[in-house]
């Protein structure tokens, strides 16, 4: 008699199904189910790009938010300065058109164009800077759509600060010009002051010198004559006075050449410019004056107020 076997011998064929996987298959997972956790996952992954999308744009729009607000800022903080300004330049204006003393003139004008090309170049670089972050501002579309609103505003506060700087720095443009006439004015008056001197010390050497600076400066004063907020009287005096130099260079014309009929007729139209020349009222020059660069002030603080509302 054989052994017996230790264990039943293996089929001949493996059992039916083994290594198939079909429909009959419990342990199968349905496709379904893995078309569910596809769309979970593409779910969570386009939630989290639009948080991402949504934080990032907040983040960029609020940092280009804040550099506004700090140039902003920076030009509010010379509000006081340009405001000190015009008190400033309104009393050399003051100053000057109520002086008689030539020297004190000639300061107030000299000041007139020192502060207000400190004001310029000081509004320069505040405008400067507000355009630079508003060139910036929105210069990230796509990133910051979500937040427009906010930039929109801020733009908004950005163009009233500009416009509130470009107002203070066409004001002090203006000054400089003013300035510079009042400069070449009171020139014109200082030749007229030594030429009267040296007339009445009957120097007529040194007299006939003055009349010819004096003829020389009307015109450099002339031609700045066209200053914003100038009065038409300094215009029309300066005319009057042209004529007084020429007339009184024919006077001592004829001095020089001993004619007395000459130097009678010449004298009577002397007398006449002086005539003309008196009768020119500078009393409302002044606030005339004023009242041409209030409108700049004015503008300028409406404009700051909207910026920092």
């Amino acid at each position: 008699m054989s052994e017996p076997q230790p264990y039943p011998p293996p089929p001949s064929e493996p059992p039916a199904g083994y290594g198939v996987v079909n429909d009959a298959n419990p342990y199968r997972m349905p496709r379904s189910f893995w078309a569910i956790i596809s769309a979970v996952i593409g779910v969570v992954v386009l939630l989290v790009a639009v948080i991402g999308y949504t934080v990032a744009g907040y983040a960029f729009a609020s940092s280009r938010i804040t550099d506004a607000s700090g140039a902003i800022t920076t030009a509010t903080a010379h509000r006081v300065f340009v405001n000190t300004t015009f008190d400033l330049l309104d009393q050399q204006v003051a100053a000057f058109t109520a002086s008689t003393d030539l020297t004190t003139a000639k300061a107030s004008a000299v000041e007139v164009v020192n502060q207000s090309q400190t004001m310029s170049s000081t509004e320069v670089g505040d405008d400067h800077a507000l355009a630079s972050v508003r060139a910036r501002l929105l210069d990230q579309e796509w990133l910051t759509s979500l937040n427009r609103g906010r930039l929109t505003a801020e733009a908004g506060r950005l163009d009233h600060a500009r416009k509130a700087v470009g107002t203070a720095r066409t004001a002090a443009g203006d000054y400089v010009q003013l300035g510079q006439f009042l400069q070449a004015f009171v020139q014109v008056l200082s030749d007229w002051d030594t030429l009267s001197t040296d007339a009445g010390n009957n120097d007529f050497v040194g007299a006939a010198s003055a009349d010819r600076s004096l003829s020389a400066d009307i015109t450099k004063a002339l031609t700045a004559s066209g200053a914003p907020g100038l009065p038409a009287e300094f215009h029309d005096y300066l005319v009057a006075l042209s004529s007084y130099a020429a007339d009184v260079g024919t006077a001592l014309n004829a001095i020089a050449a001993h004619d007395k009929a000459a130097l009678d007729a010449a004298n009577k139209l002397v007398t006449a410019d002086t005539a003309r020349l008196g009768a020119i009222d500078f009393s409302g020059a002044p606030a005339q004056i004023k009242s041409y660069y209030q409108r700049y002030r004015d503008d300028f603080n409406s404009e700051m107020d909207k910026a920092t509302a």
